[in-house]
């Protein structure tokens, strides 16, 4: 087996929190009646692909961007 290395990557998203629940009944078209939930975010990736990531996930991985970083983004 190749020897494992580490990886560091970054990327801007936009995303906003919604219970695992909630994106498996709207998104997937699942029946969640018989399941509990978990918070997170709904996550959706510049080339469009959308996913679902726990809230400590997301948090741990993920910080807002300020206005400041806006401004420079946008210009």
């Amino acid at each position: 087996m190749p020897e494992e290395k580490l990886y560091i990557g970054s990327r801007i998203i936009t995303a906003y929190p919604l219970d695992e629940c909630s994106f498996l009944k709207d998104f997937k078209g699942q029946d969640v009646s018989n399941r509990e939930t978990r918070p997170g975010y709904l996550v959706q990736y510049p080339d469009g692909y959308t996913s679902w990531s726990p809230k400590e996930t997301f948090e741990t991985a993920y910080r807002e961007v300020t206005d400041s970083e806006k401004a420079i983004l946008n210009s």
